[in-house]
């Protein structure tokens, strides 16, 4: 038998030494490719700057912490809705590590968003590429979109354990810990940033309003009308049409989550209901989520109603509130409320504004300023819990006696002594029974 073997590896010597070659041949050309991709996303190897249309000039009010966290060992997570600014915020960080010093080499940044690619390859053509040794000092690490990577909990959380200098800094449009195995595989390694669209104040920073000029109502209140209308996605600031707004919204937010990002993460076989439902919460805003009825509606099994409904969360794109009940899990079983998470999704759907829809776009603002958890509906129904606290949004010209008698009830029952009216224009402290309810304008309120 060996004999027959040796005699067919010399009859075929020229036919295993060509695939050899092939096969060293499609290695190099494959790191070669590798090799060339990493050079085209960090063009500071070379430059050793940050192009400034990457690294652009604002900074988030959040980017201060950020930044801080680059000097421990945990993994950093940004998680948001797409095109709220995490990317750039990377390369922020990124430019600021370069301006302390930081050696140009000693930074990768990879996107699985268009490429896919494994860890492993990335990190080893990196290692051999640059020619570093991982335990010998600190590296940084960014990966962008990394949920679309294969397994990258479990290939972080090796690196992690294996070599304490790498610093990880990832990013996420999906929720990272959707997967339970993804938050147990990196408990105790990693800390998260989840990072909305541009809030007001920031909004009002990014169009040059002062903190000096926040106290003139001439000043700040038009740009608050328009960021109610609009939302906040910066990119979206400098358009000069509505078609331009409506077409960005539905082909880099809205049609890149529902068409691509869900359907490859959670597997799912019909993205257009998946659009349908987030059409039905951005036109109904503070809608009761009634998956029964739903699935009555639309002929659909209410189990999958509510992962749609699920998908969409995890997704940033709405939010889900539960029914507020002090000291129990009951909400968890009641119905839910949802909105969208920012009201430039709204305005896709409804770009004809009627005058008694603003207050439910006012509503929308709120809820997602205060990251609201709860409402509360009892013989009435207040928007919004935070810490206890009832917080109702009264959008209208005239506040009656009338228009306090839920928030009594709830600081009644509950044994509250203070309660926020988010109005229209009304401003001034009432006393109730049970303690006092502050009358506040939603432009104020907006820049707490």
């Amino acid at each position: 038998m060996l004999k027959a073997e040796a005699q067919w590896i010399v009859n075929n010597k020229y036919m295993l030494m060509y695939t050899i070659f092939i096969n060293m041949y499609i290695i190099m050309y494959m790191n070669e490719m590798e090799s060339r991709r990493l050079e085209e996303f960090n063009h500071w190897w070379v430059m050793k700057k940050v192009d400034p249309e990457l690294a652009l000039p604002f900074r988030r009010d959040v980017y201060g912490s950020i930044k801080a966290s680059l000097g421990n060992r945990f993994i950093v997570s940004l998680t948001g809705l797409r095109r709220v600014g995490k990317s750039t915020i990377m390369y922020q960080l990124i430019s600021d590590l370069l301006d302390s010093g930081t050696n140009a080499t000693d930074i990768l940044f990879f996107s699985f968003d268009e490429t896919q690619a494994k860890l492993d390859d990335v990190l080893d053509t990196f290692r051999e590429f640059q020619k570093k040794d991982f335990r010998e000092k600190r590296v940084y690490i960014f990966l962008d979109e990394v949920q679309k990577c294969d397994n990258w909990e479990n290939e972080v959380k090796k690196y992690y354990d294996l070599y304490p200098k790498l610093k990880f800094v990832i990013s996420g449009s999906e929720s990272l810990f959707v997967r339970k195995r993804s938050k147990e595989t990196l408990a105790g390694r990693i800390f998260e940033f989840v990072l909305s669209a541009f809030t007001f104040p920031e909004y009002l920073r990014f169009n040059g309003v002062g903190k000096g000029e926040l106290k003139y109502e001439t000043k700040v209140r038009p740009l608050f009308d328009k960021f109610i209308e609009y939302g906040g996605f910066p990119e979206t600031f400098s358009l000069k049409s509505d078609r331009e707004f409506v077409e960005y919204i539905k082909a880099l937010v809205v049609d890149k989550i529902v068409y691509k990002d869900i359907p490859k993460l959670f597997n799912i076989d019909d993205p257009d209901f998946l659009r349908t439902i987030l059409e039905l919460v951005a036109t109904n805003p503070g809608m009761y989520v009634d998956y029964q009825s739903l699935s009555r509606q639309f002929g659909k099994d209410r189990r999958v109603i509510k992962s749609y409904f699920d998908y969409l969360r995890e997704s940033f794109l709405i939010r889900l509130l539960g029914n507020y009940r002090k000291g129990s899990m009951a909400q968890l079983r009641k119905k839910k409320r949802a909105y969208p998470s920012d009201n430039a999704i709204t305005h896709l759907y409804k770009q004809n504004v009627e005058t008694g829809f603003i207050g439910r776009m006012v509503e929308t603002a709120v809820i997602n300023k205060i990251n609201a958890v709860y409402f509360w509906k009892n013989s009435g129904e207040i928007d919004a819990v935070r810490e206890g606290e009832p917080i109702e949004v009264k959008y209208q010209e005239l506040i009656g006696p009338e228009d306090f008698k839920v928030l009594v009830e709830f600081m009644r029952k509950f044994k509250v002594g203070e309660a926020t009216m988010v109005t229209k224009k009304d401003e001034r402290e009432a006393r109730v029974g049970m303690g006092r309810i502050k009358l506040i304008s939603a432009w104020k309120f907006m820049l707490q």
